[in-house]
């Protein structure tokens, strides 16, 4: 049981664009921070490019602050026959629309760090 309400987004991407930023997403966040536990698996998925859509589901609390800081917390992967699912937990509202923005859109260079930053989910 969740003690706090849940944001979600749960996006389906199976046009080359979103896909290739989601992978250039995730590969850019383990070669600078690391993925924990299920990393090395969800690295491994991407690199076998066999699977014709990935379901994306995007998870926050649901509180709200001013000095939200953006960013990425777990990831998990799993295959379902030729579907790619990924869950991840990002660390507030304002970063969901950030990180869908990016995946259709693609950003900058320079502002891609606001959404490849890790953070460490708070100890309960």
């Amino acid at each position: 049981m969740v003690s706090t309400p849940l944001c979600r987004k749960v996006l389906v991407l199976n046009d080359k664009k979103s896909v290739r930023n989601l992978i250039f997403l995730l590969k850019k966040i383990e070669s600078e921070n690391g993925l924990p536990g299920a990393g090395e698996p969800l690295l491994a998925l991407l690199d076998q490019k066999q699977f014709d859509a990935v379901v994306l589901d995007l998870r926050c609390s649901n509180r709200r602050t001013r000095e939200e800081v953006r960013g990425i917390g777990k990831i998990r992967a799993g295959r379902v026959g030729k579907l790619l699912v990924i869950v991840t937990e990002v660390n507030g509202p304002q970063t969901l629309v950030l990180l869908e923005r990016y995946i259709f859109n693609g950003l900058p260079e320079a502002l891609l760090w606001l959404v490849s930053h890790r953070y460490k989910p708070r100890q309960q």
